[in-house]
């Protein structure tokens, strides 16, 4: 009986609130009141938010990281990045938005974290509750556990991105995130801030830190990046996007060449930079051994 019962204290020590949990209640029930009672003093001017978010797609750097795409079905699906639909709810106004790690389990190296997107005057919400675990993949196929709070939260914050931009998007205006994605196409097709030959280029170098060749590009495309268009600029930034925040791996974008593919590329390299193109050629001596010939042959002739 004194094993219950003391077991049974325990239990109601544990369960009952510190005085530090009840002001920190308390604190975020207020600042929640104090967002609401803002929202709606001063709400939302729609015409004057959609102007400031068609500016906002004007802006090439915006545009550039405004939209991702990933391979489904044979076909390429596009849609408005985390970058985008952040930009959208700061000019849209009055959503509180954001993510919020709640657990950590030490023992099965998770986390459960919470993303969410509140329209504080209509009191929409959406959220999604997820685990995220304290690994990273490696390239061989193994995991290696995070222990770094620092590479923990860098984790988090990836995983919590995709799931933070698809709560924005349920509360966002479906037409004026298109509107919007539209605007930063055309941005991109007809910037003129550089030359089309340094984009290829800049793009190119972009690829390349992920370990995306030129040639892989060029199948893709299916022509040299010297015949690229602007069009196919804004795609490969797409798929940029994509790759970079981990929407879908290389191989689902671009043939990816074998061990004994690219042995034989970097052979061919080789072979070129020294000035031979892997076929046989005629042999030519060299003057010394000209002249070693000529030596051997005026005494072959004196003789005769």
């Amino acid at each position: 009986m004194n094993y219950l019962a003391t077991e049974q204290e325990k239990v109601q020590t544990t369960n009952f609130p510190t005085v530090g949990q009840e002001i920190e209640k308390a604190r975020a029930l207020q600042e929640v009141q104090g967002a609401i009672f803002m929202a709606r003093q001063f709400p939302r001017n729609e015409m004057q938010a959609q102007r400031k978010i068609m500016e906002a797609a004007k802006r090439l750097t915006l545009a550039e990281k405004a939209t991702y795409c990933y391979p489904r079905g044979g076909q390429q699906i596009k849609g408005p990045s985390v970058r985008a639909a952040e930009a959208i709810a700061k000019y849209w106004g009055n959503i509180s938005y954001g993510i919020k790690e709640l657990s950590q389990n030490t023992s099965e190296h998770t986390s459960e974290v919470l993303a969410f997107a509140w329209d504080l005057e209509s009191n929409v919400r959406a959220e999604r509750i997820f685990k995220v675990p304290h690994t990273r993949y490696t390239k061989n196929g193994g995991n290696t556990i995070l222990t770094d709070p620092r590479d923990i939260y860098e984790r988090i914050a990836n995983d919590g991105a995709r799931r933070k931009r698809a709560v924005l998007l349920e509360i966002l205006p479906g037409d004026v995130v298109e509107d919007f994605l539209n605007e930063c196409e055309k941005t991109l097709i007809g910037s003129n801030t550089k030359p089309l030959k340094e984009r290829i280029t800049d793009m190119l170098k972009m690829f390349e830190e992920l370990g995306v060749t030129q040639e892989m590009i060029e199948k893709r495309i299916g022509t040299k990046c010297d015949n690229f268009i602007a069009k196919n600029i804004v795609d490969l930034g797409s798929i940029y996007n994509s790759i970079k925040n981990n929407f879908a791996p290389i191989e689902q974008y671009f043939e990816v060449p074998s061990a004994a593919e690219k042995q034989k590329e970097e052979t061919e390299a080789k072979l070129k930079s020294s000035g031979k193109d892997g076929k046989k050629k005629q042999y030519e001596p060299s003057q010394e051994e000209l002249e070693q010939l000529e030596e051997i042959y005026g005494e072959r002739n004196e003789a005769e």
